[in-house]
């Protein structure tokens, strides 16, 4: 069969399945393309930086993505990036997965699709779970570490990540079926027309991805779409991009405590799972509840234009919205009755007011606005203005779907409702200038926001409206040395609002501050012969920083506090090694130092100088890669090592360091001259290690979150 008319099959499915409605049950939907854009395309967004900026980056293209994606979320992705921590709550990478940069947690950082902001106005969180297999979507990915460059949305203290999905893509499709441990399934199909005579194309993909998890129960159930048309010529770009996820996954945010995990009193068990257990009346284990779930649907919309000569320079605009809906449901036993709105009710002699009760706890909200950018470059110099204006509504509200309870009436209706608005609009402006072998770079942004919630929410009250005025100023140099090397300075500040669990936990919300960092940057890049390196040393003081205090809340979000002063610094460095023409070697490290400078527990008592939370001195990694007639094989490993789950430094409250390795084997070979198959086998923790990379405080307990053992994945891609 033709390309051209696989493609249009493909295109028509997708739109048959983008046109299919959300159950109140069960979320169906689908994913995206793989267009070819250059990084340097990329950077008319505005909010990129250039690689010859100095600003600590990483920069992956479409073949660079390609080659590492399995099906796991982007976190994963990203494990062999200095610095960067990855987990999950079923612990295979599949549903809930997270990560950290630099010991920064995924609220402190900025993440943008096409320039349009990812992180959740209120959380600050992203939940890759709700765009599933998003890697398989991106063309280009640039991960900036520490403040960076002047971006839409959250202001980052960990990183700034910028995904891309805009562009033609070559005409044709792919298609990916694959599986592995823990009865993992994926299923991705996509096509694209190419760019047309007359300048038209459009991209789609569908994506499906199951498992079951590592930890009991902690199956997941994945749809999502992507479908684009765009159009250019004339000197014009205008593209629509429309994407969604959706997601039923068995909560796993319990963790287990760590006699469980690592053995003690009885055998190690760390595959268990507390989420939805039910109990006898001496508290033992008698069933689960089947619908312990999490159940969201997310869609994306995106407008972009571009004009290619407006004074002089590119303009770039986008109109965008963001929908999502669902709720999780958990089987509540042995609570009060009045927690859900029901009243105690008279039994034989007895007041009953204490019983079992199945609720749905509900977010429905909507994010939309605009961004603009304009890039001018003349004569070695470069202007960027830019900016973007974004508004949040978001419906919290609960319902009690069953109770032990014979007033029966109340079932159904809302046992509270609370809102949350919210508004962020910033402006910058960036200037670069070439001399001789010297880059001076200027970065300078305003950004205002104001956050409104009134009502109640799934964990009690949440009544303020804080509003924030900030101004963060960014600038610094590089300098071309001879044998090409690069030596640069940065220097940048940035600020943060706190976040609605911030506030509503808060006993006064007037009283949690805006949170400052200043981040000094020094980075020396270069190669010789067959060697490559890029070396970073940083120190990020921060003021009134708020960090995770170990704790969480009835939802699994993490509490976090003011604690006064405190910083971060560290040496980062990545090295590459040509050992022959198919053999290549490569390592990382990251070595910090996390200190809390003026840290006071929650209970009031001083720690001071204690190493921050989730922070670890010291990361490792490294690749030894073969590539040679279709064949590719590696062989990779990370170490990480002790990390502190509470800011009191005591040895009990820690995550004990892991190190594993991991092995892949791929071959790519064509036939029929035009199409290609490639297979590709990989297994994870070879060693077979029992580890867990996040954690929890409840109380004086700590809790922790098991990763899988050895697993293994494969996947077989066609391409035509």
């Amino acid at each position: 069969m033709k390309k051209s008319a696989i493609a249009a099959m493909i295109l028509s499915t997708t739109l048959g399945w983008a046109q299919s409605k959300t159950s109140n049950d069960t979320a169906y939907v689908q994913i995206i393309p793989l267009p070819a854009v250059e990084l340097d395309e990329v950077q008319i967004l505005g909010t990129w930086a250039s690689k010859n900026q100095p600003i600590a980056q990483i920069n992956l293209a479409e073949k660079d993505v390609e080659s590492i994606n399995t099906g796991r979320d982007l976190p994963y992705v990203l494990q062999d990036v200095a610095g960067v921590v990855s987990f999950s709550d079923a612990g295979n990478g599949v549903g809930y997965t997270n990560m950290r940069v630099r010991g920064s947690d995924i609220t402190r950082i900025n993440v943008t699709v096409n320039g349009i902001p990812m992180n959740d106005a209120e959380s600050h969180s992203v939940f890759w779970v709700n765009t599933p297999d998003l890697m398989s979507s991106t063309n280009a990915l640039q991960l900036q570490k520490g403040v960076g460059s002047s971006s839409n949305g959250s202001g980052a203290f960990g990183a700034t990540l910028g995904m891309s999905t805009l562009g033609a893509g070559q005409k044709g499709g792919r298609v990916t079926i694959g599986g592995g441990s823990y009865n993992t399934q994926r299923f991705t199909a996509q096509a694209s027309t190419g760019l047309s005579k007359d300048g038209f194309w459009m991209n789609t993909r569908l994506s499906r991805i199951t498992s079951d998890g590592y930890v009991d129960r902690a199956s997941s159930d994945l749809n999502s779409y992507y479908l684009s048309g765009g159009f250019s010529g004339g000197g014009h770009f205008v593209e629509l991009v429309r994407f969604g996820g959706g997601e039923r996954t068995y909560q796993a945010w319990w963790g287990i405590d760590s006699t469980t995990m690592y053995g003690g009193a009885w055998p190690a068990a760390p595959t268990t799972n507390y989420a939805g257990a039910l109990y006898d009346d001496a508290w033992n284990v008698i069933g689960t509840y089947n619908d312990q779930v999490d159940n969201y649907s997310q869609e994306h919309t995106q407008l972009h234009y571009r004009f290619y000569n407006l004074f002089g320079g590119t303009f770039a605009a986008a109109l965008h919205h963001t929908g999502g809906a669902g709720y999780y449901e958990e089987y509540n036993q042995g609570y009060d009755f009045a927690d859900f709105g029901l009243p105690a009710y008279i039994s034989g002699l007895d007041t009953v007011a204490y019983g079992d009760v199945v609720s749905r706890k509900w977010l429905d909200n909507d994010f939309y606005g605009a961004t603009a950018s304009w890039v001018r470059e003349n004569d070695g110099t470069q202007w960027v203005l830019g900016g973007g204006a974004h508004r949040y509504d978001g419906d919290h509200f609960g319902k009690v779907i069953w109770a032990n309870h014979p007033d029966v009436s109340a079932i159904d209706n809302e046992y509270y409702r609370g809102i949350g608005q919210k508004d962020d609009a910033n402006v910058y402006g960036k200037w670069t200038r070439s001399q001789n072998n010297v880059l001076f770079y200027a970065d300078a942004q305003y950004r205002y926001v104001n956050h409104d919630a009134e009502g109640g929410s799934a964990s009690g009250e949440a009544n303020f409206n804080r509003t924030f005025h900030f101004f963060n100023p960014k600038a610094g140099l590089t300098y071309d040395l001879p044998k090409d090397q690069i030596l640069g300075a940065y220097v940048g500040m940035s600020h943060r609002e706190p976040n609605r669990t911030d506030l509503q936990y808060a006993a006064d919300p007037f009283a949690i501050k805006a949170e400052r960092m200043l981040d000094v940057e020094l980075t020396y890049k270069g190669q010789h012969e067959s060697l490559r390196w890029d070396l970073n040393a940083y120190h990020q003081q921060y003021q009134n920083q708020l960090v995770l205090t170990g704790e969480i809340d009835n939802q699994g979000y993490a509490i976090r506090k003011n604690v006064g002063n405190s910083f971060r610094r560290g040496l980062e460095g990545a090295f590459t090694f040509n050992l022959t023409e198919a053999l290549e070697a490569s390592a990382n490290v990251a070595l910090s130092q996390n200190i809390n400078q003026d840290f006071i527990s929650h209970t009031g008592s001083s720690a001071r100088n204690t190493t921050i939370a989730f922070s670890p001195a010291m990361l490792a990694g490294g690749r030894l890669t073969y590539a040679q007639k279709g064949i590719e094989a590696s062989l990779w490993n990370q170490f990480v090592s002790k990390q502190y789950i509470s800011n009191e430094g005591l040895e009990a409250h820690t995550l004990p360091s892991y190190h594993i390795a991991n092995a892949r084997l791929g071959y790519t070979f064509e036939y029929d001259h035009t199409n290609t198959v490639q297979l590709f086998f990989e297994a994870r923790n070879l060693a077979n290690t029992s580890y867990a990379a996040n954690g929890y405080m409840w109380g004086a307990t700590p809790y922790y979150y098991a990763q899988a053992t050895r697993n293994y994945m494969f996947g077989l891609t066609f391409m035509f």
